[in-house]
């Protein structure tokens, strides 16, 4: 095999790889694009999961820095624009280009999304503007960015620079793609050739499906031309002219192993920069998955914890918080709202605006909810990032309601505890005087008959009889309430329980005019002592039946399930009983009428508290109280 034909075999070669890269760079170019479309794409589908018409200028900015754009804006069905944020770049918005294009976009809806390069007055400032028309054909995201990267791969990618970079090889004399309109491109100023209708070797190539060569004699050098039909959807078709050298073959085979290589090295590149960029968006595809997860993980953490927790940032405005903030102060939607507008309460006022903002606080309020006091205590701290200055404040309010309600039952418990040990001595010490007494009166009464005033003697010592024994019961009872009796739990039907009570109180009620209703939940099992929950019953309808005060009435029982507790709740329609005193009715003593102990309440409420329930009071639809009964169910 001679020389010129080993040179024709590698000149055949370079000019079919050099056809082929040009038609990668151009496949390069379609999918820089196409690679370009997907990124911002996948930014507006962020966007478009908010709705437009209501979404903050704030929020677009946060996606834009996230993303690292110029800004994101929306457009409505009128190219008007509604919501914008801008992190960086021109801070007046698109330009009036970026509008019309959005405008013809909402005419011609069967072109979705449009990408348009705007390469600007300012040197080097070159942006892109990333048109898309939403699935309702309502909106238009416009989306800005920095689009010098994007120049810096196509000027690489392009075919020209292809072309110049391997012109620039040992032993290339030039490169030419010619159609029968004229030259398309070339490696370098050519002179005058003819056109391919005037060279008979060229309009034959052009029917040609191989390569063809000749030698030639190009600028007073003779070159070996190698001619290839080339076509595609960017250029016209025409004809790929490779001149080699033919100065020197040793040179142009040492050459072409380096043209090969560089030739290798550029589709190599070119692969790489792709698969490089699929695998960045793969990662940030997982990362944005990841941080969507985690972001929903703690959203939910955020929003399901009991403790109320909000920021309120230099201007007063609620910047974020969760749903038991809201639920504490009884307030919907306080996010984006002024502070102070929404929560009415001095002490959070001031660690949030003025000389207070961003101060540590830490104090207990009461607020009103729903006609029922609300014990919240509230901590204030300074919101800082990196050592910054205080960019708000952070609210973190508990629900202590429950809490102080423990510690007057404790209190309460204590008083009890202290009364039973002062009643055991007490007592004791009351009854044996009193025994004499009521043996006095016994014998007065059956032994001696006066002379005079016979009938008020009788009367006198009957009276000191009576009081000796109500005094008595009333020591009884007391003992009974302060002492610890060991109680005898066992499974109790309360449906069946209630409806024995009721039919044992019926005959008293229906001779004082007293309306007795039932609504019972059957099914609910508790662990109960069968006396001591009688006596519940009893003294809850004596305080009905005195509210009455002798006056026709109703009372009604009803129960209400959950899957582990049950609610009985017994109601009358007498006069009710005022909130403020509420919480005395279950002191030993208290009492709101001339002939009561103030023992009742208080008995029952330890009952109550033994059985490990609990008791409130609430004003009850028929117009009087309430007595709600809340105690565990039996598994």
């Amino acid at each position: 095999m001679d020389s010129l034909q080993l040179l024709r075999m590698q000149g055949g070669a370079f000019t079919e790889a050099l056809a082929q890269a040009a038609e990668s760079a151009m496949a390069s170019e379609s999918f820089v694009d196409y690679l370009i479309h997907l990124r911002y794409a996948e930014v507006v589908r962020n966007v478009t999961r908010h709705d437009l018409a209501n979404v903050s200028d704030q929020q677009l900015v946060r996606t834009a820095v996230e993303h690292d754009l110029f800004g994101l804006f929306v457009l409505d069905s009128t190219a008007t624009l509604t919501t914008g944020g801008v992190t960086r770049g021109p801070a007046s918005g698109p330009p009036q280009f970026v509008f019309d294009e959005a405008a013809q976009l909402l005419s011609q809806p069967e072109h979705r999304y449009v990408l348009l390069l705007d390469e600007g007055d300012d040197p080097g400032e070159i942006i892109h503007y990333y048109l898309e028309l939403t699935n309702d054909l309502r909106w238009v995201v416009v989306l800005a960015a920095d689009a010098s990267y994007y120049i810096e791969a196509l000027r690489e990618t392009q075919i020209g620079y292809l072309t110049q970079n391997m012109a620039r090889e040992e032993g290339v004399e030039y490169i030419i793609y010619q159609s029968t309109e004229g030259i398309i491109f070339s490696s370098r100023k050519t002179g005058q050739l003819l056109a391919i209708e005037s060279d008979p070797f060229l309009t034959e190539s052009l029917d040609s499906d191989s390569i063809r060569y000749r030698t030639y004699e190009f600028q007073q050098r003779q070159v070996l031309e190698l001619v290839r039909p080339f076509a595609s959807e960017d250029y016209p078709f025409g004809l790929l002219r490779v001149g080699i050298s033919l100065e020197g073959y040793n040179t142009v085979s040492r050459s072409f192993d380096r043209l090969m290589l560089s030739l290798a090295a550029v589709m190599f590149g070119l692969i790489l920069v792709g698969l490089l960029y699929l695998r960045s968006r793969r990662k940030r595809r997982e990362l944005s998955e990841r941080y969507s997860r985690i972001k929903t993980t703690t959203d939910r953490i955020f929003d399901e914890m009991r403790t109320g927790v909000a920021v309120v940032d230099h201007h007063g405005i609620v910047t974020l918080v969760n749903a038991a903030f809201e639920s504490v102060f009884g307030v919907s939607n306080m996010l984006g709202r002024q502070f102070s507008s929404v929560v009415s309460e001095p002490q959070l006022d001031h660690a949030t605006t003025g000389s207070g903002r961003g101060t540590s606080t830490e104090t207990e309020i009461m607020i009103e909810r729903k006609g029922a006091a609300v014990h919240l205590l509230a901590a204030t701290s300074a919101l800082q990032f990196d050592g910054a200055e205080t960019a708000g404040t952070v609210i973190v309010v508990y629900d202590v309601t429950r809490l102080k309600q423990f510690e007057r039952e404790a209190v309460r418990r204590e008083r009890l505890s202290e009364m039973g040990h002062l009643a055991a001595g007490v007592a004791h010490e009351i009854r044996n005087p009193l025994n004499t007494i009521s043996i006095a009166a016994q014998r007065l009464a059956g032994e001696f008959t006066p002379e005079q005033n016979q009938q008020e003697y009788s009367g006198m010592t009957s009276q000191i009889k009576e009081e000796a024994t109500r005094l008595n019961e009333i020591i009884t009872r007391f003992l009974a309430l302060a002492r610890e009796e060991k109680k005898r739990f066992q499974p109790i039907a309360l449906d069946s329980f209630i409806e024995e009570f009721v039919h044992f109180i019926t005959p008293e009620a229906e001779q004082l005019g007293i309306e007795l209703s039932v609504d019972l939940v059957s099914g609910c099992t508790i662990q109960a002592d069968d006396g001591n929950l009688k006596q519940v019953f009893t003294n809850l309808f004596n305080n009905a039946k005195e509210a009455l005060n002798k006056q026709p009435g109703h009372v009604r029982i009803r129960t209400e399930s959950t899957k582990d507790k049950v609610q009985i709740l017994l109601a009358d329609s007498g006069p009710g009983i005022k909130e403020s005193i509420r919480e005395k009715v279950f002191a030993p003593y208290f009492t709101t009428k001339d002939a009561g102990t103030g023992l009742g309440l208080p008995t029952v409420h330890k009952i109550i508290s033994e059985m490990g329930g609990e008791i409130t009071i609430a004003d009850s639809d028929l117009g009087g109280a309430e007595f709600v009964i809340t105690l565990p169910v039996q598994k």
